[in-house]
């Protein structure tokens, strides 16, 4: 396999988790403030489907950098796949 930067980087691992988490906070919220018939937070009832779209890029983008960057063990050959 092939190393690079990604490879097994805890800083990075933690940032796309923080961008993933981010992303679902703010879809949700805009779910839930530009559907309400009433906002007091953000006045209008205009939801616009690019917005909540890009808070999905952002979280999905945090899931892909969180997978690709995730703490990894030893090397798979080191281990034994068997307990005997």
């Amino acid at each position: 396999m092939q190393d690079n930067a990604l490879q097994n980087n805890p800083l990075a691992f933690f940032a796309g988790l923080v961008l993933f988490f981010a992303g679902l906070l703010v879809a949700l919220f805009y779910l839930i403030v530009r559907t309400a018939t009433e906002s007091t937070i953000l006045p209008g009832q205009h939801f616009r489907l690019k917005h909540f779209i890009l808070a999905l890029v952002v979280a999905a983008a945090g899931a892909v950098l969180a997978s690709f960057a995730r703490p990894r063990g030893s090397a798979m050959s080191d281990r034994t796949s068997f307990n005997r």
